[in-house]
């Protein structure tokens, strides 16, 4: 993985200086990073051969967590596998979703793995029932289709002992969404028939050697505090939308605290050029780019020498146009001098991804002790997930069996 920082915009003396007096080399450590303590050997023996038990009987995997609980390995697993067909995710209570995903299982050869660092999540333990449900009435044992991650004591535990199932815990240090690299991730990647090995490998680099992710939480800040509040992720591959979606939690949960917060936003190369472009190029001079380009590619047709239409794709790659398309945005930005770091992926693998989801990781709390900001923690998300409680429990629905929205102070 390369980092390009040369149309950041911002003057190298500039950078040092804030890497200088802000201390933020000396904060990558298992104090300040909880998550830069990776599993040791003994740890990951034990996942792996948990995994094996399992798909001795399994061929498919359902991963039941929300956000940081799925969402890590949701990304590799799309990225690295195009959407590995033997894992499932089931990361919203959208009664759809679970329809479609738990009417498409051949629960014979299925196994299910329920992620909560709690074992509380509303979401998770609303399918974990209905999934429980079906598991007794097709008189299959829980203790072997099921498997439990979460913190030590909590209620997954108790219930992985009820049912004889195997429970893995999560350091308490490390939050949801910094826990890829934890049994959250490791588990299902190893199912998956992911290298997981390469995967933390590529995370140890970054942490042996963080010095270009705190330069990025370095310009970013400094163009944070000259306005540029937005934050963009653009990658130029279809099979990154994920970890969009995980870079999207990560800043936005992250920093978004006290007033503060750099707000995430997502686009994916080429289809946003359709539809986002107009605004960077054109628009505001209010956001910070990131741009991921794949360099190599598993497959890569090639047009033929005679073409309709447009005679200089003659001959070419598909890789060739994509290339095109992303210096054709790169120096559309760079007509406007818009900040931008540009990131070049070998490939995507298991490496790759390991080494860009620890980066960003370390980035993003070198970005929050910059802002003043705490970036663990989301204590402005309980507020909805008490308002849901109270509403469960009082039952408030009018006769059509619609919630009722009060306004002004919530729940009554």
């Amino acid at each position: 993985m390369e980092v390009i920082f040369s149309d950041v915009q911002v003057k190298k003396e500039e950078l040092e200086e804030v890497l200088e007096k802000s201390g933020l080399r000396e904060i990558v450590n298992e104090r300040e990073m909880p998550f830069t303590k990776l599993m040791e050997d003994g740890e990951i023996k034990e996942i792996l051969d948990g995994v094996k038990r399992i798909k001795e009987k399994s061929s498919t995997l359902v991963v039941v967590g929300m956000g940081g609980s799925s969402r890590g390995a949701k990304a590799v697993n799309e990225a690295v596998g195009k959407n590995n067909g033997n894992l499932k995710f089931i990361d919203n209570v959208d009664p759809n979703l679970i329809n479609k995903v738990l009417n498409e299982l051949n629960w014979e050869e299925s196994s299910f793995v329920f992620i909560s660092k709690s074992g509380r999540t509303l979401e998770t333990v609303t399918a974990l029932n209905l999934i429980l449900k079906e598991l007794k009435e097709r008189k299959l044992p829980l203790g072997k289709k099921c498997t439990f991650i979460g913190d030590a004591g909590n209620l997954f535990e108790d219930l992985s002992k009820k049912f004889g199932a195997p429970f893995f815990k999560v350091p308490k240090e490390v939050g949801g969404r910094f826990s890829v690299f934890t049994p959250v991730g490791i588990f299902p990647l190893a199912f998956g028939g992911y290298r997981v090995d390469e995967f933390l490998e590529g995370a140890e680099e970054v942490v042996r050697e963080p010095e270009e992710a705190l330069k990025l939480a370095a310009a970013k800040f400094i163009h944070y505090k000259d306005g540029r509040k937005i934050s963009v992720a653009m990658p130029y591959s279809s099979f990154m939308t994920e970890f969009t979606e995980w870079y999207v939690q990560l800043w936005g949960e992250s920093l978004g605290k006290n007033g503060k917060g750099q707000t995430p936003l997502k686009a994916v190369g080429t289809s946003s050029q359709h539809a986002i472009l107009q605004l960077f190029v054109d628009g505001p001079d209010d956001k910070f780019y990131q741009l991921f380009f794949v360099e190599s590619y598993e497959v890569d047709p090639k047009l033929p020498e005679e073409v309709e239409i447009l005679p200089y794709l003659s001959g070419k790659r598909i890789s060739e146009v994509m290339e095109a398309e992303f210096l054709g945005t790169l120096h559309a930005l760079r007509s406007r001098k818009r900040p931008i770091v540009t990131f070049k992926l070998e490939n995507l693998s298991e490496r790759e991804l390991g080494r860009l989801m620890m980066f960003y990781m370390i980035s993003v709390v070198a970005m929050g002790k910059l802002m003043g900001v705490n970036p663990y923690g989301q204590p402005a998300v309980e507020i909805g997930k008490r308002v849901a409680r109270e509403i469960l429990l009082k039952g408030r629905e009018d006769g059509a069996g619609k919630v009722q929205l009060e306004g002004g102070g919530g729940v009554k």
